[in-house]
């Protein structure tokens, strides 16, 4: 079981600030707070969190609410800034051949996985293991039919034709 996942579901702003610039003010919040330790290593946060008893939950929560109170005295909005960074990087790869690439190149995954479960007998014990990597190239490939296809893209596409006619 993934530690992060567990986390964003339960404290959204660290689990946030855990992906970004913050990261390491997001560590050590949770190690002082949850271990008495603000040099806890990312393990031992882990093994507290995926281990966690309905009352650490609950302490989590708290947490994440003096975490985002405390980000907002710095005037730090760490979704802003992931979402800034995400809107950055589209904008530094709109020229790149490169998305269009690896959506290519997962889709032809996802074909190959497929014609392999159902149209070739895989080796003993093989089968799992593709249902299990079917599930994750599926997951991916949907990401990348999403940048393709999303509201973002179209939303992006509509703001540049908008500052066009101006």
């Amino acid at each position: 079981m993934d530690w992060k996942k567990t986390l964003s579901s339960i404290a959204p702003t660290i689990a946030t600030a855990l992906g970004g610039p913050f990261a390491g003010a997001a560590t050590k919040f949770i190690g002082d707070k949850l271990l008495g330790n603000e040099n806890a290593s990312e393990q031992e946060i882990s093994e507290v969190i995926l281990g966690a008893s309905s009352s650490d939950l609950a302490k989590l929560k708290e947490l994440d609410l003096e975490f985002k109170a405390k980000m907002q005295e710095l005037e730090v909005d760490v979704f802003e800034i992931q979402a800034g960074d995400k809107r950055d990087a589209r904008k530094n790869h709109k020229r790149s051949d490169m998305p269009a690439m690896l959506s290519i190149v997962l889709t032809l995954i996802v074909c190959v996985i497929v014609y392999l479960l159902f149209y070739i007998e895989p080796p003993e014990g093989a089968r799992e293991v593709l249902y299990m990597l079917l599930g994750m190239v599926l997951k991916e490939w949907g990401g990348a039919m999403q940048y393709w296809f999303g509201t973002t893209r179209s939303s992006s596409e509509k703001t540049e034709l908008l500052k066009g006619a101006k």
